[in-house]
């Protein structure tokens, strides 16, 4: 990737009524959240934390790695609803 197409990447959309949020989520191997740290900014510090607290309460199925469970990093895209 371009470091001009980096960089649009991270550039607000023009069209305000739709942000986007690129985030990172911790989750336990009981699936409960443990942390969560912004990845990507949509531009508008409002809307980002508004992400990332929604982020932290939302639910998540338990990650299986064969019979095993997992504590790991996934990485969550979130969308204002227009």
């Amino acid at each position: 990737m371009s470091l001009i197409e980096k960089l649009l990447a991270k550039t607000p959309p023009a069209d305000d009524s739709r942000r986007r949020v690129i985030a990172r989520v911790l989750l336990d191997d009981a699936g409960r959240v443990q942390a969560v740290q912004l990845k990507r900014s949509c531009g508008d510090p409002k809307i980002d934390e508004r992400a990332l607290v929604e982020l932290e309460k939302a639910r998540y199925s338990v990650t299986r790695l064969g019979s095993k469970t997992w504590r790991r990093w996934h990485d969550v895209a979130w969308t204002t609803q227009a």
